[in-house]
C-alpha cells in the first residue's frame, strides 16, 4: 500500500507561504488566456450573451483586417479564389486581397440582394480557378441564412466566412464565422460556435467604445427615424428594403431608385451635401460570373446613413433632398 503523504501543520504551512517568493500577477496574460479559451471579459462577454448558443468572440478594430485575418485563420491558401457577392463593399474586397485571395464575383437574388447556396451550387463549376473560400455578404443590415451556409460548408468542405457588418440587430447565431459591426460604429467582432478559427486569429484587439450599453436605447430611436423616413417618402419613386425599420433596423438605409438613375442621384446628393454611396465597388480587372441582377442594382440602389438622433425636421430635409434628386 502506498504510504499516506505527511500532512503539514497549520504553522508549517504558514511558514512555507512566508518563505515562497511573491510574484506579481500578469493580468494581461490572464486576460489573453481567457480570450483564447473563449471566455472574453467585458465587451466580449456582453457580445457572447447575445447569441442563442455558446460562441467564441474576437473584437477587432478594422473591417478589412477582420476579413483578412478570419480567412487566414480558416486556413485558406494564397493564390486561390474567394466567392463573393458582386455587390460586396470595398472593405470586404480589400480584406480578400489582403488574405492573398482573388475575388470571384457572383450574382445576387433580385429580392434579397444576396446569393444563396442553391444559386452557388449551380455556378461553382464555372469558377475561374481553385476555390479557397466562400464569403456571403449581408445586404445593408439583412443577414444571410447562416444555418444554410453551415450545411453548404459541410457539403462542399469549403471554408465559409459570412460578412454582416451592418446586421448587429439580427445576428444571434454563428454556426459559421460571422463578422458583425459594433453598435458604436467603431470596430467589428467575429463570432463562431466553433472556437477553433476564432482562437487562431492573430490581430490587435479593439480598444474603443463598443456601445453595447447604449444599444437598447439607440435601437428604438433608430426604428422611429426609419419609420418616419418611410412615411415622408411615400409619394416619391423610392423603395426601401423589406422590413427595414419594422422587423429589423440598421443605420445603413439602402434605397431603390428608378433604373439607371443612381449615378445622377449620387451626384445631386453630393452637391446638396448629403453623403451617400453606390451599391457596388467592383474593379474592372476582377473575375466575375454573369451578374445581370447585380449590374442593374449597381445603377439603381444608393445607401445613406441615418442618425437615430435626427428629429422630424432633419429627416424632412433628407427626404426633400432625396425627392428633388430623384425627380430632378
Amino acid at each position: 500500500m502506498r504510504p499516506s503523504p505527511a500532512v503539514k501543520s497549520v504553522p508549517e504551512l504558514a511558514d512555507a507561504k512566508k518563505r515562497a517568493p511573491s510574484l506579481p500577477v500578469d493580468f494581461e496574460a490572464v486576460t489573453e488566456a481567457l480570450r483564447a479559451a473563449g471566455h472574453g471579459p467585458g465587451e466580449e462577454a456582453g457580445l457572447m450573451s447575445r447569441f442563442c448558443r455558446p460562441v467564441a468572440v474576437r473584437v477587432l478594430s478594422d473591417h478589412a483586417e477582420a476579413v483578412s485575418v478570419a480567412l487566414t485563420a480558416l486556413g485558406v491558401r494564397p493564390g486561390g479564389y474567394c466567392v463573393v457577392s458582386a455587390l460586396a463593399c470595398a472593405e470586404t474586397l480589400a480584406g480578400i486581397a489582403a488574405a492573398g485571395l482573388k475575388p470571384w464575383l457572383v450574382d445576387v437574388d433580385p429580392f434579397s440582394w444576396m446569393f444563396d447556396p442553391a444559386h452557388l451550387r449551380e455556378r461553382l463549376p464555372e469558377a475561374p480557378g481553385p476555390l479557397e473560400a466562400i464569403l456571403p455578404a449581408g445586404a445593408h443590415g439583412r443577414a444571410p441564412d447562416l444555418r444554410a451556409w453551415a450545411a453548404f460548408r459541410d457539403e462542399t468542405g469549403l471554408p465559409i466566412l459570412v460578412e454582416a457588418v451592418e446586421a448587429f440587430d439580427v445576428i444571434q447565431s454563428a454556426p459559421v464565422p460571422v463578422i458583425v459591426g459594433l453598435p458604436s460604429g467603431q470596430g467589428v467582432f467575429i463570432a463562431c460556435e466553433d472556437a477553433t478559427p476564432i482562437n487562431a486569429i492573430e490581430a490587435p484587439l479593439f480598444e474603443g467604445e463598443a456601445g453595447l450599453d447604449l444599444w437598447p436605447h439607440k435601437r428604438p430611436r433608430l426604428v422611429t427615424a426609419a419609420q418616419r423616413l418611410r412615411v415622408l417618402l411615400l409619394d416619391a419613386p423610392i423603395g426601401f428594403q423589406p422590413g427595414w425599420g419594422m422587423s429589423w433596423v440598421s443605420e445603413a438605409c439602402a434605397l431603390s431608385l428608378p433604373d439607371n438613375t443612381a449615378p445622377a442621384v449620387l451626384a445631386r446628393l453630393a452637391e446638396a451635401g448629403l453623403e451617400a454611396s453606390g451599391a457596388a465597388f467592383r474593379a474592372q480587372d476582377m473575375e466575375a460570373d454573369e451578374t445581370p441582377v447585380a449590374d442593374r442594382l449597381a445603377t439603381s440602389v444608393i445607401v445613406i446613413r441615418i442618425d437615430p438622433d435626427l428629429g422630424l425636421q432633419g429627416l424632412d430635409e433628407i427626404a426633400e433632398t432625396l425627392r428633388e434628386a430623384v425627380t430632378g
